[in-house]
């Protein structure tokens, strides 16, 4: 540590944020609403504070020059420990819990499969497929919960990596992946979490799904030329010796799973305030009646759609928080922080900084129509630097798509699971579980 750091205070000197009596009482009073409670601690302490959470005292960082810190400054946090769960669930070569070199040589070898174009050469067959299957499900009633998720990686297996799968494997392969992500970031209750005799057979049964897929692959003499078939030949161009099995495996998952559920999550919510806002439904409605869904650059044309995209993004991000181990010391809001140290990313804070999106907490996809683009380093929804989301570029296509061809073709009645008709809840940052609808042929 040099003299200058030496000088500086330390993490104890960080102010502590608590509301309520007690730092158990202030966890509790966290968990109702995470985002709220850190914008809170925020505009009393800055970028940089402690609070209680679960069983420790952690440092928070959050706002913009937090997010251009952490993003920027990618080898002074060791993914392979933070994101653990992520290794012992997909295998040691998943993208999430790599480090170093290791991240690097992975995203490298997943680029050709992941970037914009590959993504949007599938919009027609998308769309078609969507619509076919949106127009068969019309008339009765509709978990969107699984439903998209089930679309999304139905349409994965025909298109991005094209294999044979029964519709019945095809929602399991879904349900896994929401089930997975249910227990990633478990505590003590984790070990119970997987061993439950139905996860494990569910998990199970879609990895040797998985392996069969792959043993297909690598043994048939004429290949698709799709997005898992870029990856294999970016992987021989790359490594020596024989194919990383365990690697391919990974990729197999991320290129026809992974993301599922949340571009479902993405698209529900969309949905669900789109159609809650009359007056919004009807101007997106005047856009989509001249798409015909199959010009890949008909995207560009719907500026209201993308940007009730990216509204929703902003007002109800899957992740709130990334927890974070320093591998190296670091200075920070005048703070020396030293190796070893955990952190809570505060990833979204900035999406709800008032002087950056005015009515933060009001949805105003207008806002998205007037400024195209974010504010810089504001928008964590897929996370950024080195390690942004690399399904990005996927889940903003098929979410845009999705909700183009509800709102044109289709009406939505929200229900219980026996038809009853209820109100939309929003209070937290994901949809029920089951988000039950009627779903009906547009109407006018």
């Amino acid at each position: 540590m040099n003299t200058t750091t030496a000088m500086l205070p330390g993490v104890d000197d960080i102010p502590i944020y608590r509301e309520g009596s007690s730092d158990a009482e202030s966890f509790e009073i966290y968990l109702r609403d995470p985002i709220a409670f850190h914008l809170r601690a925020y505009r009393k302490h800055g970028p940089i504070f402690r609070t209680w959470f679960r069983s420790a005292l952690w440092v928070v960082m959050g706002g913009t020059e937090a997010n251009e810190f952490i993003w920027r400054n990618n080898d002074l946090w060791s993914y392979s420990t933070t994101n653990l769960a992520f290794r012992e669930e997909r295998g040691p070569d998943h993208v999430t819990s790599l480090d170093g070199e290791e991240h690097r040589h992975k995203r490298t070898v997943l680029r050709p499969a992941f970037d914009q174009a590959p993504a949007m050469r599938y919009l027609p067959q998308f769309n078609e497929m969507l619509l076919a299957d949106l127009q068969e499900a019309a008339g009765g009633l509709v978990d969107l919960s699984k439903f998209w998720a089930f679309e999304i990686t139905k349409v994965a297996s025909r298109t991005a990596a094209v294999c044979e799968i029964p519709d019945d494997i095809l929602a399991k392969m879904a349900r896994y992946e929401f089930e997975s992500l249910g227990g990633l970031f478990l505590e003590d209750e984790r070990p119970a979490y997987i061993s439950r005799p139905s996860y494990v057979q569910l998990k199970k049964d879609v990895f040797e799904w998985l392996e069969k897929i792959l043993d297909q692959r690598l043994a048939a003499v004429e290949k698709p030329q799709d997005n898992f078939e870029a990856i294999i030949s970016a992987r021989r161009a790359s490594e020596s010796g024989p194919l990383n099995r365990e690697g391919l495996l990974d990729d197999l998952y991320l290129t026809l799973i992974s993301g599922s559920h949340n571009t479902a999550n993405l698209t529900n919510w969309a949905i669900a305030f789109t159609y809650r806002t009359p007056s919004w439904l009807r101007e997106l409605r005047e856009e989509v009646d001249g798409w015909d869904g199959h010009d890949i650059m008909a995207l560009a044309k719907l500026p209201k759609i993308k940007a009730t995209i990216a509204e929703i993004m902003r007002l109800r991000p899957g992740v709130v928080f990334t927890p974070k181990d320093a591998v190296e010391s670091f200075t920070f809001g005048g703070y020396a922080i030293p190796a070893g140290t955990k952190v809570l990313h505060s990833i979204v804070l900035g999406q709800f900084l008032e002087e950056l999106y005015p009515e933060p907490w009001e949805f105003r996809p207008q806002r998205f129509v007037e400024n195209v683009r974010y504010a810089p380093k504001t928008m964590g929804a897929f996370g950024g630097g080195a390690h942004i989301c690399l399904g990005r570029n996927h889940s903003l296509l098929q979410a845009p798509v999705a909700l183009a061809l509800a709102v044109k073709y289709f009406d939505f009645e929200f229900t219980d699971a026996k038809g009853a008709s209820r109100a939309i809840g929003f209070g937290g940052q994901r949809p029920d579980t089951e988000n039950w609808v009627r779903l009906l042929p547009r109407r006018a």
